[in-house]
């Protein structure tokens, strides 16, 4: 598969400020390993691996001790607070939801919002762009499989990554090493006993070797214990019988209580796990074991919403918010889970205790409990109306959901509740797939498809991987819809669904396909003349017909209507090819008369030639002495006006075919040219970066626009004369008056060359067409932009037509849109 990849929509070094230092939570005991491995990360080298040496294990206290390393005040001193906490997590598994990850981090880290289908390649770009940046430190925590960890170890030289894995082995042999195993007595002594009166020594020794010095169970058993000590009982008294619960269903039940832990022992680790939730339960309302082991159906590494929970809660158990909230508070005094104070409240769990929770609430259980859940979210929904024949209903209107969990994992709880069917409708809705661009960028509607195991899915899935590359975000965020729209595969899923969305008031205004893009493999098959170069495009005033000029030297002449074209040159050769006077040098430019009966095209090869559209023939050249790159007809017809490299504008007689005057007044080459509506004065533009406004009889200059800081690659005058708007080399368009002379906008969006400005018959609308892959619009009175389109390569030219028609031409060929308002 040719895998294309995107230009980002604004380049940034670093858009946002590094993130606050991570806050340590009161119980945290200092251990050698945290000394050792800032001495790692600060020392230079490229990764430090903090390892286990269990497969599959996890709570000894890794991600707590790097996020302590990523709060030292010499770390932070050393990467100059640029220390970013990324999560992996078991669940990022596959191509789409790597690369999806991948781009997340780089957004978080450089502020760049280009996507990537392919995990390496977006790893390489993210490296590419940590090459650019000062020292900066970023923890992978909990990594699980090499294909999730080699796309950040591209490039980054100034950077270090801090793994953090159950699996020593995915870390290269050179990177140093931190083995996080059991605390020493002296540490698991200080989480044991933390804020409580002093434990009798064999009793705190008992219980050390009750929880194996396992720091997820010492910080449970604390909770236990605190918890009775709150509620008046003895300390003594209080540790005695979280011991006893302990020994009665702990990995020691029946082993010899002396003997030290077989960690490697998935059986002795799940019912140490299950002995201390088990303890800790008992302390929990009534109901609230069950309430606790329900949260097992939640995403891994996720923060969950509090009002999810309590509609879950709300379904299984009756509970109103006000007791969920307090099942919660309970639960997190006993460490069982932690709440954090965000978007009125998240949860999150050890995946520890979630492993335990799935384990034994089991798989009937858990596709009950997520049909329960989506139900319950369902009913807060409207129905929704199937969007096009073809497709299948999604019954409920998901993409109104607000949550960004819900977002991120509807499908994985869809097919948890065994709804396959129902998550590939919904997975495959334009509605939602927009929704879902929009909220989290182009790689997450493929991923929702690509977690679907049907050959239907993954066929959708495909289409989008295709097209993402085209998809980054910008602003209005609405207007990366209309791309979508326009790229996606014109076949009986899509088709209908398009058509029937770009109904909707809300994306308007947008730009529509009216041809197919010509960078479409359809397009190039069926209609390969659209798919050839395209430097310059022109409508005749009756919108019936638009030609072109390429790079091929060939000038086009174009039917919307039927999409047939010819090509002059040829179409004169035909009659007689001895007489071919076609161009010998890449049209730059063309201009069609307003009574469309002519048109002036001009070349690289000096010459502007007048054609006749009809016979193909040429009835005129005119010449300069360098390549000529602009030319504009006068409204009456009379006369035109032309551009050119040998530093010269030019006024021609229609008729005669002489020089009637010439302008000079620029310092460089003459770039663009524009003639007021009353034929009464002319702009140029040109690489001195000034826009010249002078009298095509006299050559007086009477203005100057100076701002640009890069030349005027395109003029272009309102229809009542008032105001000039131009592009520039310095990628802004600018908006002048043309009485005053002053800037009266500045239009700022593309980061690439803009080429060609066009202004729309009512004088409402911009067109713009840039390097930058994209063709804009912008309003005129707002300075806004309202929509866009792209392309696989750079955009040459743009013109309108009325009806709001707009055409652009480019690298790849000739693209043709509707503006609908």
């Amino acid at each position: 598969m040719t895998v294309t990849v995107r230009i980002q929509e604004e380049p940034t070094a670093n858009c946002a400020d590094p993130p606050a230092s991570p806050v340590i939570p009161g119980w945290f005991v200092d251990r050698s390993e945290v000394h050792e491995t800032v001495r790692a990360v600060c020392r230079g080298g490229r990764s430090v691996a903090i390892t286990t040496s269990l497969w599959g294990a996890g709570g000894f206290g890794k991600t707590t001790l790097a996020t302590a390393v990523c709060a030292n005040t010499h770390v932070r001193r050393h990467f100059r607070s640029r220390v970013y906490i990324v999560t992996i997590g078991r669940d990022v598994r596959g191509r789409a939801a790597i690369a999806s990850k991948v781009a997340e981090v780089t957004r978080f880290i450089t502020g760049d919002q280009t996507v990537f289908e392919d995990p390496d390649l977006a790893g390489s770009h993210l490296g590419r762009l940590l090459d650019r940046q000062p020292r900066t430190l970023v923890l992978l925590d909990d990594v699980w499989e090499e294909a999730q960890l080699r796309p950040f170890l591209f490039g980054g030289e100034r950077c270090v990554r801090l793994v953090t894995t159950r699996n020593p082995q995915l870390i290269s042999p050179d990177a140093p090493r931190i083995h996080v195993d059991q605390m020493s007595l002296e540490q698991a002594s200080a989480v044991l006993s933390w804020s409580l009166p002093p434990l009798p020594a064999a009793l705190e020794s008992d219980l050390l070797q009750a929880t194996g010095r396992w720091a997820l169970l010492l910080r449970l058993t604390n909770r236990l214990i605190a918890e009775q000590v709150d509620t008046a009982a003895g300390v003594t008294q209080a540790a005695t019988e979280v011991l006893e619960q302990l020994r009665s269903h702990g990995p020691n039940t029946f082993a010899d209580p002396d003997m030290p832990w077989d960690l490697d022992d998935p059986q002795m680790r799940n019912r140490a796990v299950r002995a201390s939730v088990e303890a800790a339960t008992t302390r929990l309302p009534s109901g609230g074991a069950r309430r606790f082991a329900e949260l097992g159906i939640f995403a891994e590494d996720e923060s969950i919403p509090v009002s999810l929970v309590t509609l879950l809660w709300k379904t299984t158990g009756g509970l109103t918010e006000q007791q969920s909230r307090s099942f919660l508070r309970k639960m997190e005094r006993l460490s069982l889970l932690a709440i954090t104070a965000v978007d009125d409240g998240r949860i999150r769990l050890h995946d520890v205790i979630r492993d335990y929770l799935r384990s034994e609430l089991g798989d009937a259980a858990m596709t009950d409990l997520n049909a329960q859940l989506l139900d319950a979210v369902g009913d807060t929904l409207p129905q929704a109306a199937q969007l096009a024949p073809a497709t299948m209903a999604s019954e409920r209107a998901w993409w109104n959901i607000k949550a960004g969990y819900l977002q991120d994992h509807l499908i994985s709880h869809l097919l948890a509740a065994g709804r396959d069917t129902q998550a590939l409708a919904v997975a495959g809705d334009l509605r939602w797939i927009e929704s879902r661009l929009v909220s989290r960028g182009a790689n997450a509607p493929q991923s929702d498809l690509a977690r679907i195991p049907a050959a239907r899915a993954q066929a959708l899935a495909y289409d989008l991987t295709l097209v993402s590359h085209l998809l980054t975000p910008t602003t209005p965020s609405k207007a990366v819809v209309a791309v979508l729209h326009s790229r996606l595969p014109p076949h009986s899923h899509w088709r209908g669904q398009i058509t029937a969305r770009q109904q909707d008031p809300a994306l308007r205004p947008l730009l529509a396909n009216r041809w197919p893009p010509p960078d479409y493999a359809g397009t190039r098959l069926y209609h390969p003349d659209r798919a050839k170069p395209v430097e310059s495009v022109a409508i005749s005033a009756d919108n019936t017909w638009l030609a072109t000029g390429g790079f091929d030297r060939s000038v086009r002449v174009w039917h919307p209507s039927t999409g047939n074209c010819i090509a002059l040159g040829d179409h004169y050769a035909a009659i007689d090819p001895t007489r071919r006077r076609g161009h010998a040098g890449t049209v730059r430019a063309v201009a069609i008369a307003r009574s469309g009966t002519w048109l002036a095209t001009a070349s690289d090869d000096n010459t502007v030639r007048i054609w006749d559209p009809g016979s193909g023939r040429v009835s005129a050249v005119l010449r300069h002495t360098s390549a000529v790159r602009a030319v504009a007809i006068a409204p009456h017809s009379a006369w035109l006006a032309t551009t050119s490299d040998d530093h010269t504008a030019r006024i021609w007689d229609r008729s005669t075919q002489s020089i009637r005057s010439a302008f000079d007044g620029h310092a460089g080459a003459v770039r663009s040219v524009a003639i007021s509506p009353d034929a009464t004065w002319v702009a140029t533009g040109g690489d001195d970066a000034t826009v010249q406004i002078w009298d095509p009889s006299s050559g007086e200059v009477s203005l100057v626009l100076a701002g640009h800081t890069g030349a005027v690659r395109s003029v272009a005058i309102s229809p009542d004369g008032a105001w000039v708007a131009t592009g520039s080399e310095d990628t802004t368009v600018k908006i002048w008056d043309t009485r005053s002379g002053q800037l009266s906008a500045k239009l700022e969006g593309h980061f690439g060359t803009v080429r060609s400005v066009a202004i729309s018959p009512s004088g409402t609308w911009i067109a713009t067409a840039s390097d930058d892959w994209s063709v804009r619009i912008w309003d005129v009175a707002s300075g806004s932009l309202i929509t866009l389109q792209r392309a696989n390569r750079p955009f040459h030219s743009c013109a309108w037509g009325s009806e709001g028609l707009v055409v652009a031409g480019g690298a790849l060929g000739l693209y043709l849109f509707s503006l609908r308002t």
